[in-house]
């Protein structure tokens, strides 16, 4: 895909710089500023939960999960290097398998041509029911810089269910949203460490799942899964970036 495709007013310098896996297609979405962090106010609340393991198990080995709210500390490292999170596993319940539907994350990214309020959104997963077969993305990776006053932000999104009625005509609904950020200040949630993520998702008010002292992180043939999950979640490995893919600081560049 040429770089001039990609046409969200994002510098081409500046996009490349965003994110290598950015060029694969994704969506670039702009989101009115007042809507991006706030919770949904009406329907279903599409992120039940996050878990964290400290790091991937090893082949033939599995280890323990536990709520990402237990991490202590965050990782001051990440605002030099930056971070890199990558795909490594993802599955839809099996109570919804093949269902209308399904879940979509957002990446927010922060550039220098927009205002810290304003991100722009790359939509780097989605899983959707199909008649045959459930569609879910592939592993992919992408950088982000992490700014010192936040962390990695993410946005998850609940995809409703269309109707097979042409005649009928759905109401309009607040967008089912939930805002995610893996902090790196004194505030209540997750915080930002290196290791693994799982989201867990609600994609019907139905949907529950257990403690996520009751789960495990083992490996499957090609990634990685929740051993004892019934619900549909996304398996997230973060770690700094590279430092030929770490993302100057914006204040420090735009002086030069």
């Amino acid at each position: 895909m040429k770089a001039k495709a990609v046409s969200a007013g994002i510098p081409r310098r500046e996009f490349l710089r965003i994110s290598s896996a950015a060029a694969m297609g994704l969506a670039v979405v702009a989101v009115g500023e007042g809507k991006l962090f706030a919770a949904t106010s009406s329907g279903l609340v599409p992120l039940m939960g996050v878990g964290y393991a400290p790091s991937l198990p090893a082949t033939g080995f599995s280890i323990p999960l536990a709520s990402a709210d237990s991490i202590l500390s965050p990782d001051p490292r990440f605002i030099s290097t930056g971070a890199r999170v990558s795909v490594v596993g993802a599955r839809r319940a099996a109570a919804r398998k093949n269902a209308p539907g399904g879940i979509a994350v957002d990446a927010l990214f922060s550039v220098s041509h927009r205002r810290d309020t304003d991100p722009l959104h790359y939509r780097f997963f989605s899983m959707a029911g199909r008649p045959d077969q459930d569609s879910i993305s592939g592993p992919l990776s992408y950088t982000v810089p992490v700014p010192s006053t936040s962390g990695v932000a993410l946005m998850v999104r609940r995809q409703r269910p269309t109707s097979d009625k042409e005649s009928e005509v759905p109401p309009a609904l607040e967008p089912e949203v939930t805002s995610l950020t893996l902090s790196l200040g004194n505030v209540a949630g997750p915080k930002l460490a290196r290791g693994v993520y799982v989201l867990a998702f609600r994609e019907e008010e139905g949907d529950s799942m257990s403690n996520w002292n009751r789960l495990t992180l083992a490996p499957s043939e090609g990634g990685y899964y929740v051993s004892g999950a019934t619900f549909s979640y996304l398996i997230l490995n973060v770690d700094y970036a590279p430092a030929a893919e770490a993302i100057p600081d914006r204040r420090r560049s735009a002086r030069h």
